[in-house]
């Protein structure tokens, strides 16, 4: 594999669902408090939703983004760290910041829609090349498709990046193929692909051309595993977890918890009124009880860091 940067993406819908009906009384407006993601280690989430139900508190089961696909076959190294229940959601292929964006969402008219997008940037080098047959390649371990037909998407991309030509002053990729050079002068274009993706042709490439991976968490309904070849970056994905949503209304202030198959968590405080304040220990009190009563540590609760928003 050429070991510079180039990315393909696949994406779901970027629909978030966070802000969906919980089942509760949503407080439109007023002031908030609310912090970063914390992992809190690996959950039962079935038992999570149990104890919360026997609290007393609403539970919503909800996804981060609409779209993503499974594997066709189980990905065995895969799910020992993140168990059976996830979608991919992005995929990446570096290959010098310069991008082929590939994005699935489940249509029910067909088995799966996908577009493609050559994409630069604007800290790509000026001249920088763009082998065709490394693109061609990549398109074809990702879909279920045969040389020609990855070359005739090349070729539609190519044609899309002259059409743009025409929008800024300064190129930002420049894409040769057989002595032939086209300036895109903003990197973008974009076709539709019909093909079938193959999940695990796209994992079982990175693991095969990486030394080592890292997985780490982003927040709660997403997780990332980067790929390396010795210390380079090769690729990444981004993972679709299950998540729900544990609410409790206590008086006028709304207090949720957003919690994944792997135990990230983040939370949020939702007072009635805009400007309102109330004593972090008050707030503190309540999340604490919350987590005794969903099983985890009340001490946890001290190591989220709180800000607060008057008016959101």
């Amino acid at each position: 594999m050429n070991q510079k940067i180039m990315s393909i993406f696949i994406i779901g819908s970027f629909l978030l669902a966070f802000g969906a009906t919980s089942g509760c009384i949503e407080i439109p407006y007023g002031a908030s408090y609310s912090c970063d993601s914390l992992n809190l280690g690996k959950i039962d989430l079935d038992d999570i939703i149990k104890k919360a139900n026997n609290a007393g508190y609403s539970v919503e089961h909800k996804v981060t983004y609409l779209g993503g696909l499974q594997p066709e076959f189980p990905i065995e190294g895969l799910n020992e760290k993140i168990g059976n229940d996830y979608k991919i959601a992005t995929v990446h292929y570096f290959y010098n910041d310069i991008g082929l964006v590939l994005s699935l969402n489940e249509v029910p008219q067909r088995e799966n829609s996908a577009t493609l997008t050559f994409r630069g940037s604007n800290d790509i080098p000026l001249g920088q090349k763009v082998p065709d047959d490394w693109v061609t390649e990549m398109l074809m371990i990702s879909f279920d498709m045969n040389r020609q037909d990855a070359g005739n998407y090349v070729a539609s991309l190519k044609n899309d990046l002259k059409l743009e030509n025409g929008q800024t002053n300064e190129p930002v990729m420049v894409w040769i193929e057989n002595g032939d050079t086209i300036e895109s002068k903003i990197g973008n274009a974009k076709v539709w692909i019909s093909e079938k993706s193959d999940i695990n042709s796209i994992y079982d490439y990175l693991e095969d051309e990486s030394t080592n991976s890292s997985l780490y968490f982003n927040y709660p309904g997403s997780c990332s595993e980067d790929f390396f070849n010795g210390t380079e970056k090769i690729g990444s994905i981004d993972y679709i977890l299950p998540l729900i949503t544990v609410t409790r209304i206590n008086g006028d202030h709304t207090y949720r918890l957003n919690i994944d198959d792997n135990g990230t968590v983040s939370i949020t405080v939702k007072l009635k009124e805009i400007e309102k304040e109330i004593p972090e220990r008050e707030y503190k009190a309540v999340l604490k009880e919350m987590f005794v009563d969903l099983g985890f540590s009340p001490g946890l609760v001290d190591e989220f860091e709180f800000n607060y928003d008057p008016y959101h």
